[in-house]
């Protein structure tokens, strides 16, 4: 018996009251049955949706009808959303995703039949207990990812379950059957039967996860280049240098590693960071590899790469901001930190990102030569904690100086911004406080000069 919350209880007692059978059904139960938290209620009835629509509208709940074509119903009822589909079947897919046929019918095993794997094909209900025609829970207690069926036909019906069986591999730590492994290798290349946004839903959920060799885990699945476009580009990327001890896709795979309790951006930036190596590697002639410019081409590319992925243009922009300064090393140092704060314009939690990064980029270089600058980057997180604790915060819109001022000085143009952008860093630097009249001072000072 699990404990249910009253508006789950409420929703069965109004479906009995009809003589319509309704049963939790998916990731609910699979999350009671493993002992995890329950965060989404789905159901699933004999009751046709015009019957659910009849019984329900004149029930104390908001009724969302976008899903009836497919037999869907979502219920609000104190603020509780739940999902309720009547049993169907299907038959032929489009495209590797979308049932092309259906039929609803009262037969909860057959419902169940057609769904992924077997710990996500029980029904619970607390008066009959726990159905579990296809035995998810043992498989659940052997921590196995199982196809309801013939793996591969159940992969080729939904190519999305082909990413949903790796996802649940890493954020639950769960194996998946060999035939399941198999059936997704064989048919990774159906992923470019899914869009986009999809698959990096389903990518962020991995990310997220914080499991350990994500990226080697994807490439062995053979899922990778569907997930991150041009990641191919890095893949046998040597790094022939002492600062080094493994190659650039390695490299980035051992770093992503070390991100744990990172942002979803942070993550990415660590995935994309070193793409622009591919194209900036030479060798100098005592062997040893050198990549000039390489932030710059892998801004690049990570621009036209999370572009493709559909992400958002200012999640691009923040990504891309990271990547770019990834290899300007951060220094213990207030002066430096202070430049670095004008430079991001007082943006703290860039800073502090630019930390995280750096850090997970030096834990995956050779040790011998990243253990000083590993020791560096906490002292300067420690030092930037301070100051903003402090509040320093000196914006260059916060100049007690503007270009009417310059103006009057006798300045034009180009010379303006110069002008201004010097007295900026002036007062950074604590060259000159940000006061009027100490500036103006500055300023004729450095004239005279």
């Amino acid at each position: 018996m699990y404990e249910l919350p009253q508006q789950v209880r409420w929703l069965l007692q109004r479906f009995e009251a009809v003589s319509h059978s309704c049963y939790l059904v998916g990731g609910c139960v699979r999350d009671f049955v493993s002992g995890r938290d329950v965060h989404d209620y789905d159901f699933a009835t004999d009751a046709l949706p015009e019957e659910m629509i009849h019984f329900l509208s004149e029930q104390p709940c908001q009724l969302i009808d976008t899903g009836m074509k497919y037999g869907t119903l979502i219920i609000i009822y104190q603020s509780l959303r739940m999902e309720v589909t009547t049993y169907r079947t299907e038959q032929t897919y489009d495209n590797h995703r979308t049932p092309k046929q259906f039929h609803f019918t009262d037969d909860l095993t057959a419902d169940l039949a057609r769904r992924d794997f077997t710990m996500n094909a029980m029904a619970y209900h607390p008066d009959s207990g726990l159905i579990d025609p296809f035995h998810g829970q043992a498989d659940l207690h052997k921590q196995i990812i199982r196809c309801v069926g013939n793996s591969e036909q159940r992969l080729q019906e939904d190519a999305l379950r082909i990413l949903r069986a790796i996802r649940f591999h890493f954020t639950l730590n769960f194996s998946l059957d060999p035939a399941c492994e198999a059936a997704v290798i064989k048919n990774a290349p159906l992923l470019k039967h899914i869009s986009q946004e999809r698959i990096q839903a389903e990518f962020q959920k991995m990310l997220m996860s914080d499991c350990l060799n994500l990226l080697q885990n994807l490439r062995k699945f053979q899922v990778l280049p569907y997930i991150v476009p041009g990641i191919r580009e890095i893949l046998h990327i040597t790094q022939e240098s002492k600062w080094h001890c493994y190659d650039v896709f390695t490299h980035t795979n051992v770093a992503l590693n070390n991100t744990s309790g990172f942002s979803f951006i942070e993550k990415l930036a660590i995935v994309f960071h070193d793409f622009g190596k591919a194209h900036c590697k030479y060798l100098d002639a005592q062997g040893n590899a050198h990549f000039p410019n390489h932030q710059a081409e892998s801004c690049n590319m990570a621009k036209q790469a999370l572009y493709e992925m559909k992400y958002p243009k200012q999640m691009i922009q923040e990504i891309v901001r990271l990547i770019a300064l990834h290899d300007d090393y951060i220094q213990a140092d207030e002066l430096h930190l202070r430049r670095l704060l004008a430079k991001l314009d007082m943006n703290y939690e860039t800073a502090f990102s630019l930390i995280r990064i750096q850090y997970a980029d030096a834990c995956a270089k050779n040790p011998v030569y990243a253990e000083k600058q590993l020791q560096i980057l906490q002292q300067a997180k420690r030092l930037l904690q301070n100051m903003k604790q402090s509040g320093f915060s000196i914006k260059r819109s916060d100049l007690a100086v503007n270009g009417n001022d310059m103006i009057k000085l006798g300045f034009r143009n180009h010379e303006i911004k110069e002008v201004l952008d010097w007295l900026y860093e002036q007062v950074i630097d604590q060259c000159v406080s940000n006061q009027k009249d100490a500036l103006l001072t500055h300023l004729k000072r450095k004239e005279s000069d």
